[in-house]
């Protein structure tokens, strides 16, 4: 029997997704599965039934760079200006733009 894994489960907003044929989601899906990055967490699967689509990812102790870069001015793990361009720069380069 396998190790137990945590997962983090995203819904995708239905307004977004609701303009995306089946195709054009999994075309989607397999763009955001070939991304390889430190900074980016890896796609363990989805979801696309009952009007429903879901995201299935590693799941992430530290939080998201969402949290990380947008707390308020008093936590105490906020982002450095110099790290911020560091990890824009990696996601960039994960992204091949």
């Amino acid at each position: 029997m396998g190790a137990l894994q945590l997962l983090a489960v995203r819904k995708l907003d239905q307004v977004f997704t609701s303009r995306l044929r089946e195709h054009e989601f999994i075309e989607l899906i397999n763009s955001v599965d070939r991304l390889r990055h430190a900074n980016i967490v890896s796609l363990v699967g989805y979801c696309s039934e009952y009007a429903q689509r879901l995201l299935i990812y590693e799941y992430c102790s530290n939080g998201s760079l969402q949290d990380s870069l947008h707390l308020d001015e008093d936590y105490e793990r906020k982002v450095l200006w110099n790290n911020r361009i560091r990890i824009a720069f990696g996601a960039v380069r994960a992204i091949g733009i």
